[in-house]
């Protein structure tokens, strides 16, 4: 009796590793949608997957006729569809994940009538899948070619420039880009780029060749005294939470002026700030960014295309 609820107790934790391994396979998914993926060492990648691959399927085949096994087992080819059409370029990914998800899918304890069904279904929606997803794509797709000349992170790590050069029939165009650097998601074999937040602070037609660009670190104060001795009228357009927290309505215009140093700090402006200079000026300040939320969620723009 203690031997059949230990073989029991292992079949369910074995089990589990099947669940888990369903659960990576839809995490990999959600993050190919809203990120994109950077693989450092492709071949270091493989191995990785391989192995892990190895490892879940040694325990899913004892693990075959549980219920959480085969449940598991029917939907790793669906979860890993997302993945396959967002990554379609990247084989040292999609290759071990695709062969590991085939073969419990062969190999797991469902009867065989329901695996043709659902294996004929799953195929369809490969199939369908693909077609609709790069029918969309083409039909979203420019004719510009965008080429990026460089990226660099400021001093404090919380940001990167991006310039990128775009080839049109126009004449084409320069840009330049900022985005936070501290929403990335990183492991030792694959890192997952956040996308989606950027915001242009130069553009300019036709492609400009005199470029120059240079991160420093300037303090809070100095900046503040830099854009007062712009303007005394500065307004800063604050998120309507912040602007109720500091006692002003909704619609009410509040002036940099008004806004004391203890307050900027406590509305999250650190000592030292980043301020990208573009040929000698400066085109982006995080202090700004940081009071009127550039980079908020809520502004992200999201795409698959």
């Amino acid at each position: 009796m203690d031997q059949i609820s230990s073989n029991k107790g292992k079949q369910l934790l074995l089990a589990c590793v099947s669940l888990i391994y369903l659960f990576i396979i839809g995490g990999i998914s959600v993050l190919s949608s809203l990120y994109t993926v950077s693989i450092p060492s492709k071949p270091l990648l493989t191995i990785a997957l391989s192995l892990i691959g190895l490892l879940v399927i040694s325990a899913m085949i004892y693990s075959r006729t549980h219920f959480i096994t085969k449940f598991s087992c029917m939907l790793l080819l669906p979860c890993l569809l997302p993945t396959v059409l967002l990554n379609f370029h990247e084989w040292s990914l999609i290759v071990p994940l695709a062969v590991t998800c085939l073969l419990m899918f062969f190999f797991s304890g469902v009867a065989e009538t329901p695996k043709t069904i659902f294996g004929t279904v799953y195929l369809l929606l490969y199939v369908l899948g693909s077609l609709g997803f790069f029918l969309a794509a083409s039909l979203f797709s420019t004719k510009s070619i965008s080429t990026t000349l460089e990226s660099r992170v400021s001093n404090t790590g919380s940001y990167r420039y991006t310039l990128v050069n775009t080839e049109d029939s126009s004449g084409g165009s320069t840009k330049i880009e900022i985005s936070p650097n501290d929403m990335d998601i990183n492991f030792s074999v694959i890192s997952f780029r956040a996308e989606g937040y950027e915001r242009t602070v130069y553009i300019e037609r036709p492609v400009q060749t005199e470029i120059s660009l240079e991160w420093k670190t300037v303090s809070r104060q100095d900046v503040s005294n830099e854009l007062n001795e712009i303007s005394d009228e500065v307004i800063v357009d604050l998120p309507k939470e912040t602007k109720t927290s500091l006692g002003y309505s909704e619609k009410a215009d509040v002036y940099l002026r008004d806004l004391s140093d203890s307050t900027l700090k406590n509305l999250g402006v650190p000592d030292k700030t980043d301020v990208l200079y573009l040929n000698g000026e400066p085109c982006f300040r995080s202090y700004v960014a940081i009071l009127e939320d550039y980079f908020s969620s809520s502004k992200r723009i999201s795409s698959v295309f």
